[in-house]
């Protein structure tokens, strides 16, 4: 018996014709569906489904879920299909963004860059600083054994912390963006996925939920938002005495 060829178990990706003729069977589908009109009372009857209705709620959830109309029509935004679409969208959900994103059917799906988050804000800088500090006192020969230990420990100690902060400023991310959303009386759910925002291709919405996000999400040292008012973040770390070997001297106490 031969071994088939791996190439040969995989399937090919969906190409643009294929998703056209998945969308066709579906509204085909929709469209010999029928409604109950009148349920429950003496005129209770069956009708087909109104597939105007149909056919806008999908032109609009469409839009919704790439984040805007105007996104959904960039191809070629002049064309007179693109006009009559662009009304059907904004005639079903209105002309307020907000208004647009309540028909949104997918989850809000953002990279989060902590490690990029955090070169921004100079707190790499300072941890790789503080540890090649902790390092060079470590590795003094006129430490007694019990100062060497503790010197050490310290080291390890600015290691787990950022560890720690990494890993709590991206929960504090992804809250910002769901308290941002339900401030906006948005339902849709978050989806992070780690990946550097350089990589990213951003969409109105949630490059707006991103730059947000940026701006208020608190840091892990100092329960509040990045302090830019006089240089860097981690320069308002350094005049608040919240360093990284400070902050391993004070655990390892």
């Amino acid at each position: 018996m031969s071994t088939p060829d791996p190439a040969e178990l995989t399937p090919e990706p969906a190409s643009r014709a294929d998703f056209i003729a998945q969308a066709i069977a579906a509204l085909t589908a929709a469209a010999q569906t029928t409604r109950i009109i009148g349920q429950g009372t003496p005129n209770e009857h069956s009708e087909p489904a109104d597939f105007a209705e149909i056919a806008c709620h999908v032109l609009t959830s469409v839009a919704a879920n790439v984040g805007s109309v105007e996104t959904l029509l960039a191809g070629r935004p002049g064309s007179w299909e693109a006009d009559y679409v662009r009304q059907i969208v904004q005639s079903t959900a209105g002309d307020e963004p907000d208004e647009l994103l309540r028909w949104r059917t997918v989850p809000v799906r953002l990279a989060v860059d902590v490690e990029g988050a955090f070169d921004d804000f100079g707190l790499y800088e300072l941890y790789e600083a503080d540890r090649e500090q902790a390092i060079e006192h470590e590795q003094d020969d006129s430490l007694t054994e019990e100062q060497a230990a503790e010197a050490g420990a310290i080291t390890d100690a600015i290691d787990r912390l950022l560890e720690q902060d990494q890993a709590a400023y991206r929960e504090a991310y992804i809250a910002a963006v769901r308290q941002a959303l339900t401030r906006r009386e948005l339902t849709a759910d978050v989806e992070a996925v780690d990946q550097e925002t350089e990589s990213i291709t951003w969409d109105p919405f949630t490059e707006e939920l991103h730059e947000h996000a940026r701006a208020t999400t608190p840091l892990p040292m100092t329960g509040e938002a990045p302090d830019w008012t006089d240089g860097t973040p981690a320069d308002a770390l350094r005049r608040a005495g919240l360093t990284y070997i400070a902050r391993a001297q004070e655990a390892v106490r």
